[in-house]
């Protein structure tokens, strides 16, 4: 087996036991390394220790319990080995800034914030995401013209292929298109939302807002300082780049998020959402 697929079997035992005693020289075991070469290894791979990754995965998968049983939290906490409630709850708003007893209370934690499995797909993917250090640049504003929706429920499958469809069939009448005529995607969310989801925008740039049909939603992007990020590869796998983005880059940095919102800027670059050798940029709003 490659290193690769050791450390794919190592995840996959540690996701099974969130809620079993499990030690980092168990994972080494399962990935058929020694403690050394394993922790390297696994950093290397996942950009993430895997007692960082442990921890997350376990205050991650403890935000359903809270949301969807009655269980007490000092349960939850001592179901996902913290030794006390106290642990936990200090572990959980450090992560989430709120606390457990927010979360049961209804407060939304942002999908950027949660944790989710490093999959397959991901590890490989994210060596990609990797080979690209993002660049600082200062953006213009930008008036962007086209449709807008909201998309809730689970948003691991998202599936934007219909919505692209039908606005790229819009394109031609909508005026002023600053040329050469690309693509926008910006996505945005409010922590005030009831139900779980995420607003998108697709659109393209114009020089006016003279004469621009009601039927289409204008969209500023305000002028500023970006993280540049290349997605290379099949559309579909933008998510794993999302994960690289917000789970792991950003996490060991000092920048701080300036907007509720990114966005994906699709350029000469972008072939198609099927072509594995298309790039797409990603723009993150910094201080």
């Amino acid at each position: 087996m490659t290193n690769r697929e050791n450390i794919l079997r190592s995840i996959q035992h540690i996701e099974a036991s969130l809620k079993t005693d499990i030690s980092v020289s168990d994972m080494a075991q399962e990935a058929c390394c020694s403690l050394y070469h394993f922790l390297r290894l696994f950093k290397s791979i996942t950009d993430s220790s895997p007692k960082k990754y442990l921890l997350k995965r376990r205050l991650t998968e403890s935000i359903s319990e809270l949301r969807n049983s009655k269980k007490k939290i000092s349960s939850i906490a001592y179901e996902f080995q913290f030794s006390s409630n106290e642990v936990f709850t200090r572990a959980f708003k450090k992560q989430f800034d709120v606390s457990p007893s927010e979360v049961r209370r209804g407060k939304i934690i942002p999908g950027h914030l949660v944790t989710r499995q490093i999959s397959e797909e991901y590890i490989f993917q994210s060596k990609k995401a990797r080979n690209h250090s993002p660049e600082v640049v200062k953006l213009p504003e930008k008036v962007i013209v086209g449709s807008s929706y909201f998309i809730s429920g689970d948003l691991r499958k998202l599936d934007l292929t219909k919505h692209w469809k039908a606005f790229l069939k819009m394109i031609d009448s909508i005026d002023n298109k600053v040329t050469p005529v690309h693509s926008y995607q910006i996505q945005f969310w409010s922590e005030n939302q009831i139900l779980e989801g995420m607003h998108f925008f697709l659109g393209v740039e114009v020089a006016s807002m003279k004469g621009i049909s009601p039927e289409f939603v204008v969209k500023v992007i305000p002028k500023g300082k970006y993280l540049k990020f290349i997605h290379s590869g099949l559309s579909r796998n933008v998510g794993f780049t999302y994960r690289y983005i917000y789970d792991e880059f950003l996490p060991d940095t000092d920048f701080q998020l300036s907007q509720p919102f990114n966005f994906e800027y699709y350029g000469d670059d972008y072939e198609s959402a099927e072509n594995d050798s298309s790039e797409s940029y990603i723009f993150i709003p910094v201080k």
